[in-house]
């Protein structure tokens, strides 16, 4: 992934997601009408050129029938300065550029996505696919995602 914002040269290499947190439960027996995926990023830590991006991953099943939470740790590579510029950004104003943001939530979607199915399976939950492809775009200076089956 390469992109230019603010003088900065982005060419983030993500490089593996570890998984180290999973809750779900069954809370009624009634049929599924539908669900809402909600993916938060919890935090940036950089280190000379590598950095970690902590999230969680939560499904919340309508009409409360249950839920799905996973959190864990995206790892990527870039420059020095451009870790440091990831990290600066998320500390300052809780934000991280739309070039580095639309395909770190689509990799943290897919593959929460597919491994919660295994989760969601187990306690008789619909699973949470097909994970839609996030798009990011900027409108009013707020960044907005949509998706696209």
């Amino acid at each position: 992934m390469v992109g230019i914002c603010d003088e900065v040269l982005w060419m983030v290499e993500f490089r593996g997601v570890k998984l180290n947190y999973v809750e779900a439960k069954r809370e009624k027996d009634t049929a599924i009408s539908g669900l809402n995926i909600n993916i938060n990023i919890d935090d940036i830590k950089a280190v000379n050129d590598d950095f970690a991006i902590d999230f969680t991953y939560t499904v919340n099943y309508a009409d409360n029938v249950g839920y799905l939470k996973i959190g864990g740790t995206v790892y990527a590579k870039d420059t020095v300065a451009g870790a440091k510029k990831v990290e600066e950004g998320w500390r300052m104003e809780k934000k991280i550029s739309p070039e580095i943001a639309q395909p770190l939530l689509n990799l943290i979607n897919f593959t929460s996505g597919v491994n919660g199915v295994f989760v969601a399976r187990a306690i008789n939950l619909a699973p949470p696919l097909v994970p839609p492809r996030i798009e990011v775009s900027t409108k009013g200076g707020a960044a907005a995602t949509k998706g696209r089956a």
